[in-house]
């Protein structure tokens, strides 16, 4: 019984199917956020962990340099369209004025997005992930794009 289902099955496997048409990929664009994102993008810092010594996801395990920062945010559309930000424009500024980038490795086993897509009236919220020295103490974010400082809770 087993080899006839083998033999009827051969010649569907030989034949294949037809392979289904794709569309064409678009050409990338540059991401440029404009100076109506920045006034209609309201960011609002939630909370602050620091010192977390180590993430898990999913599927992967990832231990920390320094530390482990995560600095839940709020990003509120106010304005009547759809607006454009990214995760990675916002550094962390510790008590020593120095600026740390996201955690990109990071980011990604927490399964946080880096470009964002924000609907008119629309409010999301998401971590940020930052591996700072250890001793560092995080002060604010700078939005390096709109040029502003987003305050911690409690500051």
């Amino acid at each position: 019984m087993r080899r006839l289902m083998l033999l009827l099955a051969l010649p569907l496997v030989a034949c294949g199917a037809p392979e289904p048409e794709s569309a064409p990929i678009p050409a990338s664009t540059s991401f440029a956020r404009t100076p109506e994102d920045c006034s209609e993008l309201a960011i609002t810092a939630l909370e602050v962990q620091p010192g977390v010594a180590n993430l898990f996801g999913t599927h992967a395990e990832l231990l920390p340099k320094g530390q482990f920062v995560r600095v839940r945010i709020a990003i509120t559309n106010t304005g009547n369209r759809v607006h454009d930000t990214r995760s990675e424009d916002y550094q962390l500024v510790d008590t020593a004025a120095a600026g740390h980038r996201m955690s990109i490795d990071a980011m990604r086993v927490k399964r946080q997005l880096s470009d964002l897509e924000i609907g008119a009236g629309n409010r999301l919220e998401l971590d940020l992930w930052y591996d700072l020295p250890v001793g560092a103490i995080p002060r604010e974010l700078r939005d390096t794009v709109c040029a502003s400082t987003i305050a911690f809770p409690g500051r």
